[in-house]
């Protein structure tokens, strides 16, 4: 699996790997990106780092992601991320603009590639897109980041190595995007993406 071969990238490189894995993981693969920032954050890269290698990583892959969707179109994202989500989208993001798309960056259960490829087919424009991309990039960054170094600090508290730490991140990873593929925490994104549309059933 391509997230087994970017996490040793993070191991090795650190804040420049999760830098460039934040780009590869949003065009190759929409691979969960905030697994890789708490993981990152777990195995001891500085959370200054995180928030400006992974912000502008994450800034980078937004823009890319946004610009494949509008050249490609309506056909291409569906392929990249499914259609559950497309439809009537547009009169969201006309009715939030820049704004709900904010909210959607702050927060961070809400996958950050997705918003970016299911946008870049609506009306919204790439400047009020990037307005909100960049305003919150950095503070879920921050948010992630947190989650992964207090994560860290607990585990080497209790004596577990970093080596421990890294496996066990590895291994956690693995099952989530396992789960993920299975849909078992698909229904769990839908039901907040109901709420933050108002989309009804």
């Amino acid at each position: 699996m391509l997230e087994e071969l970017l996490i040793p990238i993070i191991q090795m490189y650190g804040s420049w790997g999760l830098l460039g894995v934040m780009i590869i993981q949003t065009i190759i693969a929409p691979i969960p990106s905030e697994a890789m920032i708490v993981f990152a954050g777990a195995i001891g890269i500085r959370l200054l780092d995180i928030i400006i290698f992974g912000g502008i990583g994450t800034i980078i892959g937004a823009i890319l992601a946004f610009w494949i969707a509008r050249k490609g179109g309506r056909p291409i994202v569906k392929k990249l991320v499914g259609d559950d989500w497309i439809e009537n989208l547009d009169e969201w993001v006309m009715e939030h603009g820049k704004v709900g798309i904010f909210v959607t960056r702050l927060i961070p259960i809400i996958p950050f590639d997705l918003i970016s490829y299911i946008t870049g087919v609506t009306s919204l424009s790439f400047k009020d897109y990037m307005i909100a991309t960049v305003l919150g990039a950095f503070p879920r960054m921050l948010i992630l980041g947190s989650i992964g170094s207090f994560a860290g600090s607990i585990l080497t508290w209790i004596g577990i190595g970093l080596e421990i730490t890294i496996g066990l991140g590895t291994i956690a990873f693995i099952v989530l995007m396992w789960m993920d593929r299975r849909g078992y925490i698909s229904g769990f994104k839908k039901f907040i993406f109901e709420k933050l549309m108002g989309r009804k059933k």
